[in-house]
């Protein structure tokens, strides 16, 4: 009766539901130093930006990391790009976009994550040779992210690259940001949940027997005793 109790007890334990909480799916940089994110400057007041490079991943939800991965990123700009001062004095300029990235081992068939984004900002300093790129679900509406870890994105929260080595710096020309390369590092954080393994007919039947099992030798004990 006891054996019976203990395996009921783990079997619970199992199926309980895991809490959600707010995790940093993932952080990866690019791999060597030369400037492998491009901004196309195409001449009808729009730009794109682009990068399909390979990355090192430092961490993946649970601290595991890929040195070999591969990163590609799309967007286009929406609207006019526009300077602005801060409370400091400080003066950037910023310009919507909307696109989509894709995060996998180096053999493209595991995507560590995947989504797309409408309304992101990108930030720098006129002339800078830095910049931010910020989708979130905060400001900017939709960013959707999905993975193929074991895990649920229950709430996507944010995906950004910082933009290093800006060669030439930022500006604006014909209403939209000029061509320029750069490095870039990246992160993306979301609400997550970890998945419970559905166990398959087979194995629900095998449970049953041993629970069965373990049930009669326990009453065969009982009346014995």
């Amino acid at each position: 009766m006891r054996s019976l109790r203990c395996l009921t007890v783990a079997v619970a334990l199992l199926l309980l539901p895991v809490r959600a909480s707010a995790d940093q799916i993932v952080s990866f940089g690019q791999l060597g130093t030369t400037n492998l994110f491009f901004a196309t400057n195409n001449g009808d007041g729009t730009t794109t930006l682009a990068s399909d490079a390979g990355v090192s991943i430092t961490n993946i939800v649970s601290g595991a990391t890929d040195p070999n991965a591969l990163f590609t990123f799309d967007a286009e700009s929406i609207g006019a790009a526009e300077t602005f001062v801060g409370p400091g004095g400080d003066t950037g300029i910023f310009q919507n976009y909307e696109g989509t990235f894709n995060l996998t081992n180096s053999a493209g068939t595991f995507s560590y994550l995947s989504g797309s984004f409408g309304g992101a900002l990108l930030l720098g300093g006129e002339g800078g040779t830095g910049a931010v790129f910020t989708a979130n679900t905060i400001t900017f509406d939709p960013l959707t992210m999905d993975t193929d870890l074991p895990v649920f994105l229950v709430d996507p929260m944010s995906f950004s690259l910082s933009l290093s080595n800006l060669t030439p710096g930022l500006g604006i020309s014909g209403g939209t940001i000029n061509s320029f390369s750069a490095s870039f590092t990246g992160t993306a954080d979301a609400q997550v949940q970890a998945q419970v393994p559905v166990p398959e007919p087979a194995s629900l039947v095998l449970l049953g027997s041993g629970l069965i099992g373990l049930a009669s030798r326990a009453r065969k004990r009982w009346r014995r005793a």
